[in-house]
C-alpha cells in the first residue's frame, strides 16, 4: 500500500514543487513543499494501512525527494511550465510524454475525501490542473493556511 501511494502522490507533490520554481521561490519554498507534502503521504497512507517504514524508504521519501528535485520528472518539468505561465495543454505538448500526476491528482483527491484526510497541497494542484486556478492564488492560499501540527 505504502509502495502505491508513494508512487502516486509524489507525481503530484512534484508537480506542485515545479510550480513553485516556476515562480521563482527557491529551494527553501520546494524542501516545504517535500516536507509538508511528506505529512500528506503519511496521513493518507496511514489512514490506509501503509506502513511507516515504507513511507519512510526509498520507495517513499527517497522517490519523493528524487522526483520533485530532478530535471528529469516529467511531472516537476510540467509544474514549472505552469509556474512560468504556460498553459496544461502546452506544457504537456513540450514534454511530449505521460505526465503520470495530472489523472493522480483526481485519484488522490478522492482517496483523501473518502479517508477524510486532510491534503492541501495535493488539492491545490487539483484546482489548478483540473479547476484553472491560478498558481499564484494556490501558493497565497497555502500560505495563509492557520498553523497546526503536520502529523
Amino acid at each position: 500500500m505504502g509502495v502505491e501511494l508513494g508512487g502516486a502522490i509524489k507525481n503530484v507533490l512534484a508537480i506542485a514543487a515545479g510550480i513553485s520554481d516556476g515562480l521563482g521561490y527557491g529551494a527553501n519554498a520546494r524542501a516545504a513543499i517535500i516536507t509538508r507534502g511528506l505529512a500528506e503521504i503519511i496521513r493518507l497512507g496511514q489512514k490506509m494501512g501503509a506502513k511507516s517504514e515504507t513511507l519512510m524508504g526509498l520507495s517513499g521519501v527517497g522517490d519523493l525527494v528524487l522526483t520533485c528535485t530532478d530535471d528529469q520528472s516529467r511531472n516537476r518539468r510540467l509544474g514549472l511550465a505552469i509556474g512560468q505561465g504556460k498553459t496544461l495543454e502546452v506544457a504537456v505538448e513540450e514534454i511530449g510524454q505521460a505526465v503520470e500526476g495530472i489523472k493522480s491528482s483526481q485519484s488522490i483527491g478522492l482517496l483523501a475525501k473518502n479517508a477524510d484526510i486532510d491534503m492541501p497541497i495535493c488539492q491545490h494542484v487539483y484546482q489548478i490542473i483540473h479547476e484553472g486556478l491560478p498558481a499564484s492564488q494556490a501558493v497565497s492560499a497555502l500560505l495563509q493556511r492557520e498553523l497546526k501540527s503536520e502529523f
